[in-house]
């Protein structure tokens, strides 16, 4: 199963310590031509957030006293 990929991919790179390394499978042109629009959107979505800059979230102590 698809999960059991990333867990074993997860698992290897912990053991390789590889600097970057890709999770999951390579989508082929012909398969990418059978999604519709929208998961194609989706997908974009997904590669945008998770391709983000990592950010720290302060709160103010201001926050707290409301």
């Amino acid at each position: 199963s698809y999960a059991a990929l990333i867990q074993q991919q997860i698992n290897e790179d912990k053991q390789n310590l590889r600097e970057k390394t890709v999770y999951g499978v390579q989508l082929t042109e012909e398969k990418l031509n059978d999604f519709r629009d929208e998961q194609i959107g989706q997908l974009k979505e997904l590669m945008d957030e998770a391709t983000k800059p990592n950010k720290k979230i302060n709160v103010s102590k201001d926050l707290e006293h409301k």
